[in-house]
């Protein structure tokens, strides 16, 4: 007596659908350790973040606030400049005017 196993035509389909994709996953964990030592060795040719990152931080904040206080003075300083131009060129036209009331008198 022969024992002969029937099988459906689909059963045989979906084995072969089975046996590829664990083919797949097998090639997918056979390339796994490479990545994995692609990852660590870019990890380690990284350099890591500056300790000072956040004291740098601080020091561009300060110098910019620095900057615009310093353009602020500056214009303050040339507003009194212009004051004073100002007031040196109508002491001027005063005293050219008195010289020549002298002149002319």
């Amino acid at each position: 007596m022969t024992l002969t196993r029937s099988r459906k035509p689909g059963e045989l389909d979906e084995l072969e659908l089975r046996r590829r994709e664990l083919d797949e996953r097998i090639a997918e964990l056979e390339g796994m350790p490479e990545q994995l030592e692609l990852e660590i060795r870019e990890r380690e040719e990284t350099l890591p973040p500056p300790e000072d990152l956040a004291e740098r931080e601080r020091q561009r904040h300060f110098e910019e606030q620095a900057a615009r206080g310093q353009i602020r003075n500056e214009r303050r300083t040339q507003g009194r400049s212009l004051l004073l131009m100002f007031l040196l060129l109508t002491a001027t036209a005063a005293v050219i005017s008195w010289i020549v009331q002298l002149a002319n008198g």
